[in-house]
């Protein structure tokens, strides 16, 4: 079996800071009124007064209303003026928007622009109120999910009727939605969940559905199928024992409350002789018609969401009283079923009021719980033209003027003096900043220059030539050959390449006189070379004659290697 939707004690005394604030919260269904006052208190919340009456028949008619209101007010001796009333029914919606490209302080003109087709009534004078959910800015696109409430001027006008004949004072108007989302949002519930979390109020007239992803309302939308549904199924003749007989509306709604959703296969009977199986027929269609409305709104959300999932169902209402319903709902949905307590997560638990309010009724207060936590001006459809005009306190004679401008300024002025002296620390410490910040910048300046005359020195150095460390050993090399060289031999060139054992040497040069004297010269040059440290690999490339008119000459061309 489902359990109470239980969590931990948000810590609302950290939301509602300021002086405590008293005002009534006005529930007005199809089925019950339900008056609500919280009161804040050292402890926490405190449930001051709460009263839930029949709501008359004849649909919403302000004086029977106002009578019915009237009574309740007395009955229960609450004296607090101020009212918040939820707003339902044909003259109030709430829709999902997306806006592209527009500044957000001209959303509002964009909604009665672009959502006329969305909403069931005209928005010409329409009374409106919006939460920006999501925003994306890429750059060349702004885009807004934006959730709209609208209401007919029609509706706000007759709501605000209803308080102030019945001696109230308006203070805001909240469609439904909101307001469970206010409570949703105070007593901090879904933070901790995973996956999204459908809201299922059954009423008499209507059920409600709000999802909830954490703290944010995504979706919400009315079903009609509801608790009336059930009462009408069973309502007309049926078999009791071995006759018939007919249901009236009352005699339907005792067994609705009594028996529940029975089984097809459940063979007991009424205290009536009505078998249970007839009662579970009965109500099939009706069971049907909520499972596929249900369905159809998880695939929607699904589906808009781009599949995000809803893991938790929690009934709240009128109808979560229904025996059997979490069982029904456990087996048509693939999520975890609960029961969502309002006032539970909210209010002190040893409050003497909410002590005689079991859980069970507590169900059917979510709405009240909502409108009557304190006020936010997130979505308040009460205009601005509509608001009270709130009477100046005003002292009557000179000498009070005078004890209450001492009692002004006494403390103005010490604030001022304490301002004066804190605002001149803080103008010394500023100077002192700005100086060290200064030097700083100057520091920082050098410190740029020298890293870009660094860079071009980097620059210079890379465009000059490499140093050959082999200089001095060319240098070595060649004063070794001016000394080695015969007195006979004359050389005409000497080549240097880069080779793979070092440096390649040729040198080219002429031997005065004939063949025969010539050769041993040049061998002993060679043999020469090769003894010296900084040779080797001496060899002879060429030799021959050089034909000229006297005397002969030996041309020869010598290779070796500088180590």
């Amino acid at each position: 079996m489902a359990k109470i939707f239980k969590m931990k004690k948000p810590d609302i005394l950290g939301k509602l800071k300021g002086s405590p604030k008293k005002h009534l919260a006005i529930d007005i269904g199809n089925h019950t009124i339900k008056i609500l006052e919280l009161c804040t208190t050292a402890k926490g919340v405190d449930l001051v007064h709460h009263a839930v009456a029949s709501t008359p028949p004849g649909g919403f008619q302000v004086s029977v209303l106002v009578a019915q209101l009237k009574e309740m007010l007395q009955e229960h001796r609450i004296k607090t003026k101020q009212a918040v009333i939820g707003l339902a029914g044909k003259g109030i919606a709430t829709r999902r928007l997306t806006l592209t490209n527009i500044p957000e302080e001209e959303i509002q003109e964009a909604i009665r622009r672009q959502a006329e087709e969305l909403f069931p009534f005209s928005l010409g004078d329409a009374v409106l109120a919006f939460q920006i959910l999501d925003r994306e800015d890429s750059g060349a696109q702004k885009r807004y999910e934006v959730l709209v409430a609208a209401a007919t001027r029609e509706t706000v006008v007759e709501h605000i009727a209803v308080l102030r004949e019945a001696g109230l004072e308006p203070v805001g108007l909240m469609a439904e939605p909101h307001a469970v989302e206010q409570l949703w949002r105070s007593a901090s519930l879904g933070e901790d969940e995973e996956g999204s979390i459908a809201v299922l109020d059954l009423g008499a007239h209507k059920t409600s559905i709000h999802i909830f992803e954490g703290g944010t309302l995504r979706f919400s939308r009315y079903i009609p199928t509801s608790g009336d549904a059930f009462t009408l199924a069973l309502t007309g003749m049926i078999r009791a024992g071995e006759q018939e007989i007919e249901l009236n509306t009352a005699q339907a709604e005792k067994l609705k409350r009594e028996h529940g959703i029975s089984s097809v296969k459940d063979r007991g009977k009424t205290k009536e002789e009505i078998p249970l199986a007839q009662l579970a027929v009965r109500i099939r269609p009706v069971l049907e018609k909520l499972e596929t409305e249900i369905s159809r709104s998880f695939d929607y959300y699904a589906f808009q969401f781009q599949g995000e999932t809803i893991t938790r169902l929690l009934l709240t209402g009128g109808g979560a009283r229904l025996k059997g319903i979490e069982t029904f709902c456990a087996d048509r949905f693939d999520v975890r079923v609960g029961f969502l307590d309002p006032l539970a997560p909210i209010v002190i638990e040893d409050s003497p009021v909410f002590s005689e309010v079991d859980a069970a009724n507590r169900m059917v207060l979510t709405v009240a719980v909502g409108l009557a936590l304190p006020f936010t001006e997130r979505f308040n459809l009460l205009p601005v033209d509509l608001q009270p005009h709130y009477k100046r306190w005003s002292v009557r004679t000179p000498v009070a003027y005078a004890i209450l401008g001492l009692l002004l300024l006494l403390p103005l002025g010490q604030y001022a003096y304490q301002s004066h002296r804190s605002v001149s620390t803080l103008s010394r410490a500023v100077n002192a900043k700005r100086s060290v910040y200064e030097q700083y910048q100057r520091i920082f300046r050098i410190y740029e220059r020298l890293k870009v005359e660094n860079s071009q020195l980097d620059a210079r150095l890379a465009r000059l030539p490499s140093l050959d460390l082999r200089v001095p050993q060319m240098a070595a090399a060649l004063r070794l050959i001016s000394q080695k060289i015969p007195e006979d031999v004359a050389l005409t060139n000497i080549d240097v390449e880069e080779g793979e054992g070092g440096l390649d040497v040729r040198l080219n040069g002429l031997i005065y006189g004939r063949k025969e004297e010539a050769f041993p010269v040049v061998t002993k040059f060679m043999e020469d070379l090769q003894q010296a440290p900084v040779f080797s690999n001496v060899q002879l490339g060429d030799a021959g004659d050089e034909r000229a008119p006297k005397p002969a000459v030996l041309a020869f061309e010598i290779g070796c290697v500088l180590k």
